[in-house]
């Protein structure tokens, strides 16, 4: 990317949107024109971010543009009119498409990305998990032949990136359904109160939910073409996902092996790391990676138990978020 790229974001309350903000503050290529919240109108960025303790600070000259762009409240047409290269939606689940009815009409050559579930499935959206889209390429459109329109990118889940990573280099040697067994931290429930975040429930507490057909199931069955089961859970710590993930393969491995095939799948990809120790939740905090190892067999060698771990709010959205932006854009040649 040679020149400073414009971007606007539609709702950043949530822990993301959040994030996002914190990691455009000094971004050496992409400029924050606007930002839209219809809570937190009249903020200055700068304000915004000194406001959480949950969230590492970020340092700011005194004419950093951040302590005088206010927060707004744009509709739909607004958004729309806004002449930006990119636009954020930072959006809960299904509230993203009354932006895009208008979005679509109105703009060309603009990249718009979804950090929600609502277009995960949608074929007329680019799904990118940025380390396996040129190793899936055969599942991927070609985005550059989408320059005249709308280029639409659908963010990964974080339970899904997580799985994904670990699961993708294996995919043409699991013989049955994989298992997936997840722990977050309860930024992954939101910041709209309920169970799953009360502290009164998670404290000295682990709390299972949507222990069938969760959403991010789905999404991992249809994106990498294999049945997996998944039992998510919420723990009381605020970030960070460990996924462990068991399969069955169809012939005998040894950990040797196993090694070389995921050290050789992920060689070129900088913020996936693979190690023989397994990975914790304490490696990855406000870290931008992915961790996957701890490889174990079972005694016949057909079993196989490995550990992902990723920042639930950065690999696992808003920093893989900028990731497929970059993919984008150096992609396209822009």
């Amino acid at each position: 990317m040679t020149k400073k790229l414009s971007l606007g974001i539609v709702g950043v309350r949530g822990y993301v949107g959040r994030e996002l903000i914190r990691l455009l503050a000094n971004h050496p290529t992409i400029k924050v024109e606007w930002v839209s919240s219809r809570l937190l109108k009249g903020i200055t960025l700068n304000d915004f971010l000194c406001d959480d303790e949950h969230f590492e600070a970020v340092k700011l000259d005194a004419d950093h543009y951040y302590n005088t762009l206010k927060i707004e409240t744009l509709s739909e047409v607004d958004v729309a009119d806004c002449k930006t290269d990119i636009i954020v939606l930072a959006l809960p689940n299904g509230l993203a498409e009354t932006f895009l009815q208008e979005t679509d009409i109105k703009q060309n050559n603009q990249l718009i990305i979804d950090l929600s579930a609502d277009y995960r499935f949608d074929e007329t959206w680019q799904y990118s998990i940025p380390e396996l889209f040129f190793k899936s390429r055969s599942k991927q459109s070609n985005i550059v032949n989408k320059l005249n329109a709308v280029v639409k990118i659908s963010n990964p889940g974080c339970y899904a990136t997580a799985m994904q990573i670990a699961l993708a280099p294996l995919v043409n040697h699991i013989s049955e359904r994989a298992n997936c067994f997840g722990i977050s931290g309860f930024s992954g429930a939101g910041t709209k109160p309920s169970a799953n975040n009360n502290p009164q429930n998670l404290k000295d507490n682990i709390l299972p939910y949507g222990l069938i057909e969760h959403l991010h199931e789905k999404e991992v069955s249809d994106h990498l073409g294999i049945p997996i089961s998944f039992s998510p859970h919420v723990a009381q710590f605020f970030r960070g996902i460990s996924m462990t993930v068991q399969v069955e393969l169809e012939e005998k491995w040894t950990l040797a092996k196993i090694n070389k095939l995921f050290n050789a799948y992920y060689k070129d990809d900088s913020l996936i790391n693979v190690q023989h120790e397994i990975p914790n939740v304490q490696q990855v905090i406000n870290r931008e990676n992915c961790i996957v190892g701890g490889f174990t067999l079972s005694a016949d060698g057909k079993r196989l138990t490995l550990v992902s771990c990723l920042d639930n709010l950065l690999k696992g959205a808003a920093s893989q978020a900028l990731q497929n932006i970059e993919l984008f854009y150096n992609e396209c040649g822009s």
